[in-house]
């Protein structure tokens, strides 16, 4: 057998195309040109197929791409196809734009999880035993106790498309996983699956906005513990202005319009403005995440988008950090949090350090004081829980309704922050990013069976429609097999 690769062409090449599109793993037609977009959905369907991902096609993968199609479904198959060519549809009929992404920018209006979501915090709140759920199974004896403060856990990584996340198509640059198990009646133990989840530290864009207002809540319940985060509000120092951090923070995650905002910057400037309420003696968000996750290399006090303060038309003085600051208040006027300005670094972070603060947040009532969010009660916590279940990327709404899973779980609670960057002049740094926690009941089984993970994926994009529904399509499909993987036990 001819040996295809990138370049080849003829017949064969359309076979082999024809067997990509069925599986799911090319989103073009069959044209006999084996370029580049062959060659991802070569790789993408090599690395599934437990073959090394090295993008030619000789007799074992050949023969490999046959038996899967053999198979009654085919197997393995992915629903990137699929997704990309909504995708493509949506932007011809004018229903996706660069500022409109198909899934990245749904949105939760349409979210078939929506009105549960005042349910999320007592959801993670409560526990039962494991003869009425399940926990996850941990057969190999490989999950392990959660880390403590500053103790990087190990994760699991892959070698030549077999282990860890090696799964994922290569165009998942940075991935970090994390499986718990756990039940009233058993403390929760965890695994970690990464691809270079704790090597790179890179722009997670607006996906990391949501650790900021973590130590927010630590600081105001280390001065006032009595005190929920959702009775507080933010006030602008000079008095001109104050606004329920509740609504902040809700805006922040679902880009709600800002009233007076023209540039459309308003999450932007609310999340730096988070970071700039700090208590004198505490540390700042860069120095606390460090101090959590261990990753002594993250940086976090950077601008959120490329954006300035704006003359004209005027910034309102709240809204923009730099002009006045503020600072968190009681409902009676004490202020729990102050206001300090910082040397600006950049936002720098990894996948590690994404989930790691993100389980601490949904995990809080399994973790015990070495491992919690210091000081922060769950009564503040929740808002943000709530806040987060508006996030506007649904990539886990899809994955559930590709899987068929929405009619088999019970109790579902899904918090995420999507970020995405392009278009800012550094395409080394543009990218998809999503960061989610997500907890099911499996009642396709009796007693149901736990499904509980976080995860966090970046995929380096560019400016331009075509690939960034592309990628919008990949990040949803990437999702889409992990979720897949975890709901049948099959994550090794």
């Amino acid at each position: 057998m001819t040996l295809l690769s990138l370049g080849s062409s003829g017949p064969a090449v359309v076979s082999l195309q024809n067997q990509l599109i069925t599986l799911g793993f090319l989103a073009g037609d069959a044209d006999g040109d084996f370029g580049p977009a062959t060659d991802l959905a070569v790789c993408d369907a090599q690395r599934r197929l437990l073959l090394l991902p090295d993008g030619v096609v000789g007799p074992r993968s050949q023969a490999a791409l046959a038996d899967a199609l053999s198979r009654q479904p085919p197997s393995p198959t992915s629903v990137y196809r699929r997704l990309a060519r909504q995708a493509q549809t949506d932007a011809a009929q004018g229903r996706a734009s660069l500022s409109k992404l198909p899934i990245l920018d749904r949105g939760i209006a349409s979210s078939p999880l929506r009105a549960a979501i005042p349910s999320y915090a007592d959801r993670l709140a409560a526990s039962e035993p494991a003869s009425r759920l399940v926990p996850y199974p941990d057969g190999a004896g490989s999950f392990a106790a959660y880390p403590s403060h500053g103790v990087v856990p190990p994760i699991l990584s892959g070698s030549a498309g077999r282990g860890g996340l090696d799964f994922l198509s290569e165009e998942v640059a940075q991935a970090c996983v994390c499986v718990g198990s756990f039940a009233a009646d058993r403390p929760l133990r965890v695994r970690w699956y990464g691809r270079r989840a704790l090597s790179d530290n890179v722009q997670f864009w607006s996906a990391t906005k949501f650790i900021a207002p973590l130590l927010v809540v630590s600081q105001a319940n280390r001065r006032s513990p009595g005190t929920p985060i959702a009775s507080t509000r933010v006030e602008a120092l000079d008095r001109s202005r104050a606004e329920a951090f509740e609504v902040l923070f809700r805006d922040m995650v679902s880009y709600a319009p800002r009233a007076g905002e023209a540039d459309g910057g308003g999450s932007n400037r609310i999340a730096y403005l988070f970071k700039q309420l700090i208590n004198s003696g505490e540390p700042d968000v860069q120095t606390w995440l460090r101090t959590l996750s261990g990753n002594g290399q993250a940086l976090m006090l950077g601008w959120h988008g490329n954006w300035e303060p704006r003359s004209n038309p005027p910034d309102p003085s709240f809204f923009n950090p730099y002009r006045q600051g503020a600072e968190l208040q009681a409902a009676d006027g004490t202020r729990l949090v102050g206001h300090r300005l910082m040397p600006r670094t950049r936002n720098l972070v990894c996948a590690y350090d994404l989930v790691r603060l993100i389980t601490m947040l949904g995990w809080h009532h399994r973790l015990d004081q070495s491992s919690r969010l210091p000081a922060a009660q769950w009564r503040s916590l929740a808002t943000l829980v709530e806040g987060l279940g508006h996030d506007t990327a649904r990539y886990i709404d899809v994955a559930l309704e590709r899987l068929g899973l929405l009619g088999s779980i019970a109790d579902p609670v899904v918090i995420s922050k999507m970020g995405y960057g392009a278009e800012t002049g550094d395409r080394s740094i543009d990218a998809f990013c999503y960061v989610a926690f997500a907890s099911f009941r499996d009642i396709r089984f009796s007693p149901p069976r736990q499904r509980c993970l976080a995860l966090a994926l970046r995929i380096p994009t560019a400016g331009d429609l075509t690939t960034a529904l592309r990628h919008d399509a990949r990040m949803a499909a990437e999702v889409t097999e992990i979720l897949r993987r975890v709901f049948a036990e099959e994550l090794s």
